[in-house]
């Protein structure tokens, strides 16, 4: 019997599943940059082994995935994106991720000069580090930069937070004046000029690289707007896709082209851009298929996803404001010891994330029952 054709639907926690694998894989490649990548070394030696190629092979295919990632997340915001005023735009973007971002700052700053101090018992230089970090957060800085000497820290994986902020303010405003082909041509040039300025320098509130978002919130606004992801693409325009993106992408990956959002690097500049969004679609698509499947691994997944943003939030806090090269620097570099370390923190990470959760919920719902409990008596 032949089974029958399964749709995507559009649902509140469609991508729950997909932003669910981005935090985790996150936190993972976060703990493999804590350590020399073995892999990564032995891929890089002309030997001619056969360890050479399956490294190569591996490498490529981590590529291919990572890094579509991050410009799937600014899809899925721009999935889910309704023009509005400037002023409830920037009251609702405020709201939604500024104060989380922000109250991730204080905490972070607090944790770092805490466990510095313990650590190395030099109040003085603690307190200078903290500062450091503390400016650098609040200047939304993606890389830790140097200004007249001054020394700002990177505000680390909440840089997403802080591009995605400027990126739908600057979206929003675009919608305002232009729409159809005006409304792309406007998109591309930002994206552009985002790209342009980070070859100037870093810049502060993520401002580059919230350029460079509006292309990828354009996608996901266009997507949603053109129904591509529920009624799908005809087979003609699946060709061109595949011709156009999927094959340029990968080969682009097979030749060992590497860059970074964060770090505004983009060896091909507009080229890689429009490809790592392009191919975010195809990305996206694939993990909406998935959502079929539900179980218990799936499901925890999805949690994880749901709570992306205060999961991200959480992850600084830990990433930043705690020295995590002061123990790792003490174990072997080994498989199990990545393994067990990535696991640790993802426990940690989300447990924290689940529990403020938890504890949130609680207190909303007792103020409610008191609120109307007073109105009742």
């Amino acid at each position: 019997m032949k089974s029958e054709k399964y749709a995507i639907k559009n649902t509140a926690g469609m991508f729950d599943l997909l932003k669910g694998i981005v935090m985790l894989s996150i936190i993972v490649v976060h703990t493999l940059s804590l350590y020399p990548s073995r892999f990564t070394y032995e891929a890089l030696q002309d030997n001619g082994s056969s360890s050479q190629a399956v490294s190569n092979i591996v490498l490529i295919l981590y590529s291919i995935f990572k890094h579509p990632l991050m410009p799937s997340l600014f899809f899925i915001s721009g999935y889910g994106f309704r023009k509005t005023s400037f002023k409830k735009n920037l009251s609702r973007q405020f709201k939604s991720i500024m104060i989380p971002y922000i109250v991730t700052v204080f905490l972070t700053a607090g944790l770092h000069l805490c466990t510095h101090f313990y650590l190395y018992r030099n109040l003085k230089d603690s307190v200078k580090e903290t500062l450091s970090l503390f400016g650098g957060m609040i200047l939304g800085f993606p890389i830790t930069t140097y200004f007249g000497g001054i020394k700002f820290i990177s505000c680390g994986p909440c840089w997403f937070i802080v591009a995605l902020f400027v990126g739908m303010i600057i979206f929003n405003a675009l919608l305002a004046f232009f729409d159809n082909v005006k409304l792309l041509l406007a998109v591309l040039f930002v994206t552009a000029f985002g790209w342009l300025i980070s070859l100037i320098g870093t810049t502060p509130l993520s401002f580059s690289q919230g350029c460079v978002s509006v292309f990828f919130i354009y996608l996901g606004y266009y997507a949603k707007k053109h129904k591509l992801l529920t009624e799908g693409i005809d087979t003609k325009k699946k060709v061109v896709y595949v011709i156009l993106v999927v094959i340029p992408y990968i080969a682009m990956r097979a030749l060992g082209y590497i860059d970074d959002m964060s770090y505004s690097v983009y060896p091909l500049g507009m080229i890689t851009i429009a490809l790592n969004g392009l191919f975010a679609l195809c990305l996206i698509y694939v993990f909406l298929l998935l959502n079929r499947f539900n179980g218990f691994i799936s499901s925890s997944i999805r949690s994880v996803g749901r709570y992306s943003i205060y999961i991200l939030c959480v992850h600084t806090i830990e990433m930043m404001g705690f020295p995590l090269y002061h123990f790792t620097e003490k174990f072997e570099e080994t498989a199990l010891t990545i393994t067990v370390f990535s696991l640790i923190r993802v426990a940690v990470v989300c447990g924290i994330c689940f529990l403020y959760i938890k504890t949130k919920d609680f207190v909303l719902s007792k103020a409610a029952d008191k609120k109307i409990s007073d109105n009742n008596s």
